[in-house]
């Protein structure tokens, strides 16, 4: 009997990328076998024009286009002999075009039974860009700007995170076109290869208190109330309340101040 097995798993990607897999084919009878295995794919989007593809990964392998439209067959032919397996490297590549919920099921048919082996649904895509240091916040509202001028939906939101500095993060469907809107940004330079996990940098889109960056001895400058402007040095910080004491460095007679965190701007940390 000619067995296989699958090591495909259910996943979300980004458009115009690979997904690969193995069908493994084994021969556990004590006589030679051959046949095939038929891959098609059953997919589900909106534009239905747009071509996935299914792709043999060994040299001059085979791919075909699939399309709700034009839906195709990819034929893998083994013959092994008794007691034998073989591998089959494989891969599915998502459409440049496609949108977000779209998906694609590999499906395998083999001596008239089929079988759904898992599916692939497109995402959003998180890429990070190297800019102009010290620009990361300009640069960000051109390339909103930008987009909303010309009306690219496919970008939905830019990150800056404030201790990152020289890159910014950019939520997109389409990396290629992204690229392409980002040549005419000045000081916007180039796509780091490869992309970000949402996981990588959750971690930025939490708000922080304010008193978890500062410290007793930093040098801050006021930024609102009647001492707007004025330099000082924090002497108590209270984390329960989000609080901090000041020393005004002009005052002739130091009298403690207590402020919200976020009313102050950091200048420096006391050596």
């Amino acid at each position: 009997m000619v067995k296989w097995t699958c090591d495909g798993r259910d996943s979300e990607v980004g458009t115009n990328k690979k997904v690969l897999f193995n069908i493994n084919i084994e021969n556990d009878e004590g006589v030679e076998r051959e046949g095939e295995i038929d891959l098609s794919l059953s997919i589900h989007e909106q534009k239905e024009e747009i071509e996935w593809f299914l792709i043999e990964e060994k040299r001059k392998g085979r791919q075909i286009a699939v399309s709700p439209k034009n839906p195709d067959v990819l034929k893998i032919q083994y013959k092994l002999k008794p007691k034998t397996s073989s591998i089959n490297a494989l891969s599915v590549e998502t459409p440049k075009g496609g949108e977000i919920g779209d998906f694609a099921t590999v499906t395998l048919n083999t001596e008239g039974n089929s079988k759904d082996l898992f599916s692939i649904k497109i995402k959003q895509t998180i890429i990070v860009v190297k800019t102009t240091i010290g620009q990361e916040i300009k640069i960000a509202r051109d390339i909103g700007m930008k987009a909303k001028i010309e009306k690219q939906d496919y970008l939905f939101s830019v990150l800056v995170p404030p201790d990152v500095k020289g890159y910014i993060f950019i939520e997109t469907l389409y990396p290629d076109r992204t690229m392409g809107l980002l040549r005419t940004v000045r000081g916007a330079r180039n796509m780091i290869a490869g992309e970000v996990q949402l996981s990588e940098i959750e971690n930025y889109l939490v708000s922080k208190p304010a008193v978890e960056s500062l410290g007793v001895g930093n040098f801050v400058e006021v930024t609102e109330g009647p001492f707007k402007g004025e330099k000082a040095r924090i002497t108590h910080v209270d984390m329960a309340k989000d609080e901090i004491t000041l020393e005004l460095q002009n005052a002739i007679v130091p009298i403690p101040l207590t402020v919200k965190a976020d009313s102050v701007k950091l200048l420096e940390k006391e050596v």
